[in-house]
C-alpha cells in the first residue's frame, strides 16, 4: 500500500483543490444567475466513507449527490453534494420556476454537475499538463453514509481515499449550498504529488 501523503503533499494537494473547485464555482455562479458564491478553504485528508459521511452532516443526512468518474491520469470520483433541500432550491433556480416534471430537475442537476466537473478538471488539468473529463454524471439520492460508502468503493475499491473537500454558499434567496469532493485512489494522488514535483 502506499505511504500516506505528509503534511506538505497535502497542501499541495489542498491547493489543486483550491483552483479546480474555484474554477467549479465560478461556473456555477453562472449558472445560478449570475450569484455570488463564496468557497471555503478546501481540505485535504485521507478518509474512509464514514468519516466523508461526517463532512455531509452524518451519515442519516438526505443529499442528493451527483457523481462522476474521471477519465485521464488521474483516477477517481468527483461528487457534487447538496442536502436535499438545496437540491431542491438548485433545482427552482436553474429551470426558473418551482413546479418543473422531476425529469426536467433530474436533467437540470445532472447538466450542472457535468459543468462543474468539467471547469474543476480542467482547471487541474492547465496545472498539470493533463486531459482530464469527467464521466457521464449519475444521480443518487439518499442518506450520506451509503451514498458515500458506495462513492468510496467506486473510487478506490479501498476503504480510504484522498479526498479533496470545499463547501460552497450562493448568497440570496433562495440560499443554495453543498460541496464539491474530489476523491482520488491512493495511485493517482502520488502521481498528481509527482507531477506537482512535490
Amino acid at each position: 500500500m502506499s505511504p500516506l501523503p505528509s503534511d506538505i503533499q497535502l497542501d499541495a494537494l489542498r491547493e489543486v483543490a483550491n483552483i479546480g473547485c474555484g474554477h467549479a464555482v465560478s461556473a456555477l455562479a453562472k449558472l445560478v444567475g449570475g450569484r455570488t458564491v463564496h468557497l471555503s478553504v478546501p481540505r485535504a485528508m485521507v478518509a474512509g466513507a464514514a468519516e466523508v459521511a461526517g463532512l455531509l452532516g452524518g451519515g442519516e443526512a438526505p443529499v442528493v449527490a451527483a457523481k462522476l468518474g474521471m477519465q485521464g491520469q488521474l483516477q477517481g470520483m468527483l461528487l457534487l453534494v447538496l442536502p436535499q433541500e438545496d437540491s431542491t432550491a438548485l433545482e427552482a433556480l436553474l429551470l426558473r420556476r418551482n413546479d418543473a416534471p422531476a425529469e426536467e430537475r433530474e436533467s437540470a442537476l445532472s447538466e450542472t454537475a457535468n459543468i462543474v466537473a468539467s471547469a474543476c478538471l480542467s482547471a487541474i488539468g492547465t496545472l498539470t499538463g493533463w486531459r482530464l473529463l469527467p464521466s457521464v454524471p449519475v444521480l443518487v439520492r439518499g442518506a450520506a453514509g451509503p451514498v458515500l460508502s458506495d462513492a468510496v468503493m467506486e473510487a478506490r475499491g479501498d476503504d480510504r481515499v484522498v479526498v479533496l473537500e470545499t463547501r460552497f454558499s450562493a448568497v440570496g434567496a433562495p440560499a443554495v449550498s453543498g460541496q464539491v469532493l474530489l476523491m482520488l485512489d491512493r495511485d493517482s494522488s502520488k502521481a498528481l504529488l509527482t507531477r506537482l514535483g512535490v
